[in-house]
């Protein structure tokens, strides 16, 4: 599994207070989610009124496809409003072992069950 994430970096010279600013990062946020169906959040610069950090996170079962939505999330940001000053991208590999998860039972159901759990349950 590839795990995919930029941090674009936004200068917005036509905003003149933060609610312009807000203005331009909703419009932004809105056409990453109708084109690409993902979320984009603002990760930084968050009270200043020309500058904007965006942040996204992708997760593929292939690299080159995680690149690809990372160069199109790119492309939104770049023709949605604001002029692109810097872009951090990473695509890493998450290969962490699966351990068992087990749910919590219900009171009464294992005898495995934590005496804490029990107090909780009853």
């Amino acid at each position: 599994m590839y795990v995919g994430i930029i941090k674009i970096g936004l200068a917005l010279a036509d905003s003149h207070s933060l609610k312009e600013k807000r203005m331009v990062l909703r419009r932004i946020k809105d056409r990453a989610r109708e084109r690409l169906g993902l979320s984009i959040h603002e990760v930084g610069d968050a009270d200043v009124w020309q500058r904007a950090e965006l942040g996204c996170a992708v997760v593929s079962g292939d690299r080159a496809k995680a690149n690809e939505v990372l160069d199109q999330v790119i492309r939104v940001v770049g023709s949605a409003g604001g002029e692109i000053i810097a872009i951090a991208r990473s695509v890493d590999t998450f290969d962490a072992e699966s351990v068992p998860y087990a749910a919590k039972p219900e009171a009464g159901d294992d005898p495995w069950v934590p005496d804490a759990w029990r107090e909780e349950l009853e």
